[in-house]
């Protein structure tokens, strides 16, 4: 199973109040080629999709030309994205269940009801099926329903929050599992204050949002975004592939690139491989 893992297109974004239009669809060209060149059976966008969350027309224009593109490239793969923190949720989730019945799946929503767990799509090759599980952005407000609050009645942390939401699944341990999600997640063991940042991401207050990877343990791979800089989470196959485009003056210098993931059978070593992304002009 191949798969390519992006995010964080934050199409519409403006740096400096330069319109970056033009060098974002520099960007999505080169992916189309890739794609076209690679032929993966998946391609995974983990959120982050708009920079802003009512975005322009302009942005929806380029977002629908990039994924036409795409899946004219590659008509038989599965193209699954997710809302990140600086997406509309309810604008990702619309015509959800329509778009799914196309190969793609716009997730949105977390779970948000006892009857309702994370949307699972799961594909299939020679070595059986392979299960993406497709995590949105969470905030413990959003799914206080279904995970409840701490002893005293208050709302869980994020890190709680995340166990008991991806506790709730049933995750087959004999079968592939990936694991799409839009977090701050910290190596066990480290804290925040370790991770570089960039200036170009949303930070919360004295870093409330932050989740241990131990979280991550039931699955194969996981696919992250939020951190805008590319960054393994404690092992190769938990990581952030970091923004296509840089997004801030500090990821000048930063080799951009899109994240190949290539899965044999279960308990083979998974094949991670870069493919580099060059802008049309370089951050200075």
């Amino acid at each position: 199973m191949k798969f390519f893992h992006l995010s964080d297109l934050h199409i519409g974004l403006k740096l400096m109040n330069r319109d970056l239009r033009e060098d974002q669809e520099h960007i999505f060209h080169q992916i189309v080629r890739l794609t076209g060149r690679e032929k993966p059976d998946a391609i995974v966008i983990a959120g982050d999709i708009y920079d802003k969350a009512v975005p322009s027309a302009e942005a929806v224009e380029v977002f629908d030309h990039f994924i036409a593109a795409l899946t004219a490239a590659v008509p038989d793969a599965v193209i699954m994205m997710i809302s990140g923190n600086h997406d509309s949720a309810s604008r990702v989730n619309c015509f959800r269940s329509v778009l799914s019945r196309q190969r793609i799946y716009m997730i949105g929503q977390p779970p948000r009801s006892e009857e309702e767990h994370i949307e699972r799509v799961t594909l299939r090759d020679g070595d059986g099926p392979v299960n993406f599980f497709l995590l949105p952005f969470v905030k413990p407000s959003m799914v206080r329903q279904i995970v409840g609050g701490d002893e005293n009645g208050n709302y869980l942390s994020y890190k709680d929050t995340l166990h008991r939401l991806i506790g709730r699944e049933q995750i087959d341990s004999v079968e592939r599992n990936v694991l799409v999600s839009h977090q701050f997640y910290l190596p066990v063991g480290k804290k925040a204050e370790d991770v570089e940042r960039m200036d170009s991401e949303i930070r919360a207050a004295g870093n409330i949002d932050e989740v241990s990877a131990d979280v991550l343990k039931p699955f194969d791979y996981a696919a992250l975004g939020r951190i805008h800089k590319p960054m393994k989470v404690g092992k190769e196959v938990y990581r952030y592939c970091g923004t296509p485009l840089a997004c801030s003056v500090n990821e000048a210098g930063q080799d951009k690139g899109m994240v190949m993931v290539e899965m044999g059978a279960k308990g083979e070593e998974i094949q991670i491989s870069v493919l580099p992304l060059e802008p049309l002009r370089r951050v200075r």
